[in-house]
């Protein structure tokens, strides 16, 4: 069995090279995908459905026997809310590209 290789200790006069999602000219996964018009239209219609269902009939929705009442319900529907606002935000602050 072989040994564990031996690392030098990071020092300020022998910094570690930066990791692959740090090199320049690479772009966010994840940002690139919340840039996509579909990614946005579906936050936006999921999250104005939910935030719809949890603020009008919260406490009739009945998952494994819990429902949603009083603060709890308001706040799932606020914050469902928020997602809805910035999705929509997104989708309208985007302009179509010139040719």
């Amino acid at each position: 069995m072989s040994a564990a290789p031996t690392r030098k200790p990071v020092t300020p006069a022998s910094p570690q090279p930066a990791s692959a999602a740090a090199e320049p000219g690479r772009k966010n996964v994840m940002s690139a995908l919340l840039n996509r018009k579909p990614v946005l239209w579906f936050l936006f219609l999921f999250n104005l459905t939910v935030a719809l269902a949890a603020a009008i009939a919260g406490h009739h929705l009945h998952l494994h026997g819990h429902t949603l009442h009083g603060t709890q319900q308001a706040m799932t529907a606020a914050g469902m809310g928020a997602v809805t606002l910035g999705a929509g935000a997104a989708l309208l602050r985007q302009r179509p590209k010139r040719a």
